[in-house]
């Protein structure tokens, strides 16, 4: 086994023992409410209290998780897919401990350039995240409350590329089933909210979805996929109300779909007796702008509570909208009517890049990196504070770009997976495994 030598302290690093910033802190239980947002982190942001670090590195890990799940390659028969069952996903991805379950992966259809797929059918779902429900007893009294996650993929394939580009933006529709008719009922809560038109198209595309061990296929869409197993699971918990918690988190495209499906879910849960009362947080990392002015009103008049973790040097978080955001002043606002006037939502914290064991790149992509993210994150201590190291193993920066110093001896892009996913059978021969039920 490979050992990485120590960092060593330099330039505005500092390193702090944890018992030195975690003695003094409440436990997470009395406090989560807060840490959810219940008080818009007043005080809690700068400098950064430990408890909120590491729920934001454990939501965090939870993004990465889906894009370290995910078949991306294209010689791949499972190609769009995830690796592992549900059953199976935190064991195999070394998060056994995590104390939660899956309950549903979700999938999503980027009807554009469908050639891209190769044998994939036109409708044929691609694997973007999971929704997961804490059921350990020792998790959920950590927490003090029982979670559910959303935790949402960004981009990887050619379609959600282009996805992205469509930076148009179009009213949104959504529906909630009417438990009493049996109906979909239309609802409109604000007048004006407007959604990027690509991310919406994301969320309410339909692919065949396959139900029970059967194997029976259905149409559906994304939205309703997510829908359904939320208000399953709330009715599964429903006598658990006032320590209920569904935590919305993402990486890019993920954290935008994060954040739409987050305003989706308290709308429907507004429709519902007492159930609006369960606080939903989003946790998201690099996200690019959703909506208008009104869907941020909108956002923060129901209650989603966003915080948005932003690379100063990542330019994803400043696009769709670069010429008309909540930047411009006064200006956007008076025209915030027109279909290209963006406005970011809820609560911003921006992550400096003074990590001492990052070197100087002119690669802007590498800002955007999901890894590079949390290093900034559990390095952070406030907006005007050194980077101070807090234990968080500095080798996956490296898991898929080239960003730590040389002396660290950690080689670039050393995530592969074995033997390109070929296993050996009895017979000696190498083949692609089938698909994990």
């Amino acid at each position: 086994m490979a050992v990485f030598p120590l960092p060593q302290l330099e330039d505005n690093a500092v390193l702090l023992p944890s018992s030195q910033t975690n003695s003094t802190q409440p436990q997470l239980c009395d406090v989560w409410r807060d840490i959810q947002g219940a008080h818009n982190w007043n005080g809690l942001l700068d400098p950064m209290v430990p408890n909120l670090k590491a729920e934001a590195l454990r939501y965090g890990n939870l993004a990465q998780l889906c894009y370290d799940a995910f078949d991306g390659k294209s010689y791949s028969k499972n190609y769009g897919t995830c690796y592992h069952s549900k059953r199976d996903l935190f064991n195999k991805m070394g998060m056994s401990e995590s104390g939660y379950q899956v309950t549903k992966y979700v999938y999503a259809n980027s009807n554009l350039l469908n050639q891209v797929f190769g044998e994939k059918p036109k409708d044929q779902g691609v694997w973007l995240g999971f929704i997961a429900v804490c059921t350990d007893p020792n998790e959920i009294r950590r927490l003090g409350r029982r979670d559910i996650v959303i935790a949402w993929r960004g981009t990887q394939t050619a379609e959600e590329w282009i996805e992205d580009l469509r930076d148009i933006l179009v009213p949104t529709r959504l529906s909630y089933r009417c438990k009493r008719t049996g109906k979909n009922q239309e609802h409109h809560f604000a007048d004006g909210v407007l959604i990027e038109r690509g991310f919406l198209s994301c969320y309410t595309s339909t692919v065949r979805h396959r139900q029970g061990a059967a194997g029976a296929t259905v149409n559906i869409s994304t939205r309703d996929l997510v829908v359904s197993e939320i208000e399953r699971l709330i009715q599964v918990y429903e006598k658990e109300m006032d320590n209920l918690s569904i935590t919305f988190t993402g990486h890019s495209l993920g954290a935008a779909l994060a954040t739409l499906s987050a305003y989706d879910i308290k709308q429907m849960l507004c429709t519902k007796h007492n159930f609006h009362q369960i606080p939903v947080t989003v946790f998201a990392f690099a996200s690019p702008r959703v909506g208008n002015l009104a869907f941020a009103k909108r956002v923060e008049e129901i209650g989603v509570k966003v915080l948005r973790f932003v690379n100063k040097r990542d330019v994803v978080p400043k696009v769709p909208g670069v010429c008309m955001n909540e930047n411009v002043g006064c200006l956007s606002k008076l025209l915030h009517w027109l279909p290209w006037t963006y406005f970011h939502v809820g609560f911003e914290l921006p992550l400096h890049n003074n990590s001492p064991f990052i070197q100087h790149t002119h690669n802007l992509a590498y800002f955007h990196n999901l890894e590079l993210y949390l290093h900034l994150l559990d390095g952070y201590v406030g907006s005007k504070q050194p980077f101070s190291w807090s234990g968080r193993d500095h080798a996956l920066v490296n898991k898929s770009c080239d960003l730590l110093r040389e002396k660290y001896e950690i080689p670039p892009k050393w995530w592969q997976e074995q033997n390109k996913g070929l296993v050996k059978g009895p017979d000696g021969k190498w083949t692609q495994p089938s698909e994990e039920e």
